[in-house]
């Protein structure tokens, strides 16, 4: 089996887009042919102020824990344009 490269490093921060139609954002810390990692994963919703990010799971410890998603799971993915990606970074800043 090919394996291929990814274009994502760690410390990127990148949107899979999931198979249950969930998008979510959050910081690579490791990229393998079957998974991402991601540091405090948040999921993209829509609120009345526009774009909003809500924590991925509530009862993950976002300062102890990472997610794992399963490559199989994802239907794309791509890196975060930079407005998603400075709002990412104030929401995950106060977890």
């Amino acid at each position: 089996m090919l394996i291929e490269k990814s274009k994502y490093k760690p410390g990127d921060v990148i949107n899979l887009k999931l198979f249950s139609g969930d998008e979510v954002v959050g910081e690579l810390i490791t990229v393998s042919e079957h998974h991402y990692e991601l540091k405090k994963p948040c999921i993209v919703v829509t609120s009345p102020d526009g774009i909003g990010l809500i924590q991925a799971m509530f009862g993950l410890d976002p300062d102890l824990e990472n997610l794992v998603y399963q490559r199989q799971h994802c239907i794309t993915e791509c890196r975060t344009h930079e407005k998603m990606r400075d709002h990412y970074v104030t929401v995950t800043t106060a977890l």
